[in-house]
């Protein structure tokens, strides 16, 4: 199993930095309890069962908000995005693709105090190799709505990531699921995240307007 905990170190916002090797590198195993859980696979709608009152975009980097992106990020892949009535936010890719034959990152923020815990579940049944890699040895980051950085807290005791394989790409038989802690915004009610080297070294997944709960 891989753990993806690392250091991160505090301050304003900054531009992304990341590993030198990529997703190939060796995150470091970490063992830490937890207060919140990663979303259950086996109650979350997927995009093509979602009800009325969940809210669908074909394509995440198309969602609405007040922060635009930029650069790389204006290619992000193509995905389909469901929000759940528990304000879980389901993306899967490739676009259209049924769950049986995709990449599937559930995602949910909640407030705990001055940080944001990110209960996180993927699974890759899309055939390609993709890593989703968060923290010190990872390509991950996550801005507030407004774009500005919220620092990942790779040492709380509420981060519990781990999962993929030894060189950090997600498998079938091994999700990659648990908790993520940044630091809370100062103001809004969304994050955004994205792995820019989720599958090779220039392919983004972005996961946009994730509502925080709490």
């Amino acid at each position: 199993m891989v753990g993806v905990q690392g250091c991160s170190s505090s301050g304003t916002v900054s531009a992304p930095t990341h590993s030198a090797t990529g997703p190939l590198s060796t995150p470091v195993a970490t063992s830490a309890s937890t207060t919140a859980t990663a979303p259950d696979t086996t109650a979350t709608s997927s995009p093509n069962s979602a009800d009325a009152s969940s809210s669908v975009s074909s394509d995440a980097s198309n969602s609405s908000g007040g922060w635009t992106p930029t650069g790389g990020l204006t290619k992000a892949l193509p995905v389909d995005r469901v929000v759940n009535p528990d304000q879980t936010v389901v993306v899967t890719y490739p676009k259209g693709a049924q769950p049986d034959h995709a990449l599937t990152i559930q995602l949910k923020a909640t407030h705990n105090g001055d940080k944001i815990v990110i209960a996180l579940h993927a699974t890759n049944n899309s055939g390609q190799k993709i890593s989703l890699l968060t923290g010190m040895f990872g390509s991950a980051e996550v801005v507030d709505g407004q774009g500005n950085t919220l620092n990942f807290e790779e040492f709380d005791n509420n981060w519990t990531l781990k999962g993929g394989d030894n060189d950090g790409y997600i498998k079938p038989d091994s999700p990659l699921a648990g908790n993520i802690v940044v630091d809370a915004p100062a103001s809004g009610s969304t994050l955004n995240m994205w792995w820019d080297q989720a599958l090779g070294y220039d392919q983004i997944i972005l996961v946009r307007d994730i509502p925080i709960t709490g």
